[in-house]
């Protein structure tokens, strides 16, 4: 059986002390992301859109966890710093 990104994902947090469930809400977010947008890797993400569906309601916090999740090697964030381009995410 074929180990899906979900499934690589919950299988490395087991062990990962760092990961709450933030880190959790959001990796599937952007996982869904990824699926509407047929797989593509790197895809792009709206800010507003994904706070919205991982019910992150604070900025900081939003880059907070989107960051520690590239930190900790779950993601890689390309941001963009251009507010008419939407920043890149790839799941590892």
């Amino acid at each position: 059986m074929k180990v899906g990104p979900i499934d690589g994902f919950i299988r490395s947090i087991r062990n990962d002390p760092r990961i709450c469930i933030s880190h959790i809400g959001l990796f599937t977010v952007l996982y869904h992301q990824q699926l509407e947008y047929g797989g593509q890797a790197p895809f792009p993400i709206s800010r507003d859109e994904i706070m919205e569906a991982a019910k992150i309601s604070s900025t900081a916090t939003y880059f907070k966890i989107l960051n520690q999740l590239a930190d900790y090697g779950y993601i890689r964030y390309m941001p963009t710093y251009n507010r008419m381009k939407n920043s890149k995410v790839q799941i590892i």
